[in-house]
């Protein structure tokens, strides 16, 4: 399809295969990398995504990838999942964002800078005028999304379609860093540095602390002890842990480790003290951005009381700078102590279109109305509350749940 506008000839392909399989893989990585978009986007994500998200978890997903060309220039690639959920006695067909679950922030999309409106536009009109969908998600949006105006733009034209939901109630943590060491403590409050320089001489009473990063050979080992740790951690609490919660999980970033790794994108780092695991973190980075999700410490007395999270913080911030990193995004939540040492907690949106015309609204209305009761007495009442309370064992959540997390 192509559209033309005012000097410029905007075409648009529609792949109807994920992004991984295309022949312009190495295209799309260049592109998604020069916009400083999310590693979400990579096909080397996509890819394990895909594997571990897509037909064999709900057997109506399928592929849709988008790439957006002004002449022979990408201003745009767009993957996305199109899906069929029944919402009481309507099937509902909607797309969201191939890659991306409830947890993972998208900051950038990408697409051109100046050139939002034209893509967003052609991709949206395209999924609900030639792909059928009821429904598209951008979600999870941060507040930080320089398309977040387009698409509230787009939406408020009302041709192409209709914003059916902008909800901020939940944010994700952000760390702006400085270009040195030196730079990061200096910003600190004087009672964090003290925090940091007592935590780090208890821990190393009896043994210095050592802090290792994953190699190609050790990838599966060290995926092993991360989800041990991180199980054990979550079981103390009284409840599964990611791991437990989501099915998929442990495959998914095993994947991903292997699958990015190799380009230097993904990596475990752990710290040790003798022969101690007392921390380990999954990390992912894309240019100057560095993710990091998943962390499990070790969950001895000594180990609290000697502040270990906020020494790993500190040490492994250290690292991110050295390697030139200048902004980590630690996921959708509020942590207390990585806000108290330079996190900023920024609002996420969900954002989710309806199609033309007053069928289209009505069914992605049912939609949300349908993921709403779901998460609601599902998840909130029950998988939140009341599970913990009877001390039942800890089950995975429903696919349906996480199916309906627009």
């Amino acid at each position: 399809m192509s559209q033309a506008g005012n000097d410029r000839h905007l075409s648009l392909e529609c792949l109807e295969t994920p992004a991984h399989e295309q022949n312009s893989r190495e295209d799309w990585d260049a592109f998604v990398q020069r916009t400083g978009a999310e590693v979400y986007f990579l096909t080397g994500w996509q890819a394990a995504w895909w594997q571990h998200y897509g037909p064999d978890f709900s057997g109506s997903r399928t592929p849709v990838s988008y790439i957006l060309r002004d002449g022979p220039q990408i201003i745009g690639v767009l993957p996305f999942c199109i899906e069929t959920v029944w919402a009481g006695i309507w099937p509902v067909r909607f797309a969201r964002l191939a890659g991306v679950d409830p947890y993972f922030a998208v900051m950038t999309l990408p697409v051109v800078a100046g050139q939002e409106d034209a893509v967003l536009r052609a991709v949206t009109d395209h999924l609900t005028q030639q792909m059928g969908c009821a429904a598209i998600s951008l979600s999870p949006l941060s507040d930080r999304s320089p398309q977040l105006d387009s698409i509230r733009a787009i939406a408020a034209n009302g041709a192409t379609a209709s914003l059916l939901r902008d909800r901020s109630d939940r944010g994700h943590t952000l760390m702006d860093l400085p270009d040195s060491r030196e730079g990061f403590m200096v910003a600190l409050s004087k009672s964090r540095r003290r925090e940091v320089r007592r935590d780090i001489k208890r821990l190393t009473q009896d043994a210095p602390l050592r802090n290792i990063s994953s190699a190609p050979g050790t990838l599966d080992i060290m995926m092993d002890r991360l989800i041990e740790l991180h199980t054990k951690q979550w079981q103390a609490a009284g409840k599964g842990g990611h791991f437990s919660d989501w099915r998929p999980a442990a495959a998914f970033y095993r994947a991903l480790l292997h699958r990015l790794a190799p380009d230097n994108r993904a990596a475990i780092d752990e710290q040790w003290q003798g022969d101690t695991l007392l921390s380990s973190q999954l990390r992912y980075t894309l240019g100057d951005k560095a993710y990091w999700w998943l962390n499990a410490r070790a969950i001895g007395t000594q180990s609290k009381k000697a502040g270990l999270g906020r020494v790993g913080l500190v040490q492994r911030v250290g690292d991110l700078i050295d390697a030139g990193i200048r902004l980590v995004e630690v996921g959708v939540g509020e942590y207390e102590y990585k806000l108290s040492y330079g996190g900023k907690l920024v609002p996420v949106h969900t954002l989710v279109l309806a199609g033309p015309g007053a069928v289209a609204r009505l069914k992605a209305r049912a939609l949300l109305l349908w993921s709403d009761a779901i998460h609601l007495f599902y998840f909130r009442l029950w998988f939140v509350k009341i599970r913990p309370r009877l001390g039942t064992r800890p089950r995975a959540l429903w696919t349906i749940w996480i199916r309906t997390r627009l």
